[in-house]
């Protein structure tokens, strides 16, 4: 990572009995990074003067972000079936860098022919499952007042939408059997022909004797 340039630090500000309040200033200018504050040795001395040793902590740092997300996109999740007949469907929207769980809801997005659940986001990507309400395609899509924040609160509106649409289809095909046309009855020669017709489009390979 890079280190926050511009910094102006402020006269350390007694709180209580040992305690000191420091303030790091960052100028307009001043480029993102991590601020990160210590102190050498022999800069301050007690009462009878003993010089202070090298600070230590374990947390003296903070990270300064000023940029909005960006490269924030809506599709359908890694390893996502299309078409499947399993639910929740899994769409992700990805950004190039962390997002607030709490700014990414329900709200930020118009799903069809389905209910949006539980979004959770764990580093670029937040997970969000669609529960169909029916058969056929179901999509998700940006909506309206879409806006959703890093984990520094910088805000943006804008998603890039690519394949959002995932084809649900829960129904188990029905077949019909019956004579195939031509074939006579009664007959006395083979084969004897029949024709299978399904309600829907299946898989060839996965006809067999």
């Amino acid at each position: 990572g890079s280190t926050a340039t511009n910094l102006t630090i402020g006269a350390p500000t007694l709180v209580s009995g040992t305690t000191y309040t420091v303030v790091v200033s960052l100028a307009s200018n001043s480029n993102d990074g991590t601020v990160l504050l210590s102190m050498a040795a022999g800069q301050v001395s007690d009462a009878v003067g003993n010089a202070n040793v090298a600070s230590t902590s374990t947390d003296n740092s903070v990270t300064y972000d000023t940029a909005i997300p960006t490269s924030v996109s809506l599709a359908q999740a890694a390893g996502q079936a299309d078409p499947t007949n399993a639910s929740p469907i899994s769409f992700a929207l990805t950004a190039n860098e962390a997002l607030a769980t709490a700014s990414v809801t329900a709200a930020d997005f118009t799903p069809t022919n389905g209910t949006i659940g539980t979004i959770t986001c764990s580093g670029t990507t937040c997970a969000i499952p669609v529960t169909p309400t029916g058969q056929g395609v179901v999509s998700l899509a940006k909506a309206a007042g879409f806006s959703v924040t890093d984990l520094a609160g910088n805000a943006t509106t804008t998603v890039t939408v690519g394949d959002a649409s995932v084809t649900y289809d829960s129904i188990a095909p029905s077949f019909t059997f019956q004579q195939a046309t031509g074939q006579a009855d009664p007959a006395r020669t083979t084969p004897i022909n029949f024709s299978l017709t399904s309600g829907e489009t299946i898989a060839a390979a996965s006809v067999t004797s």
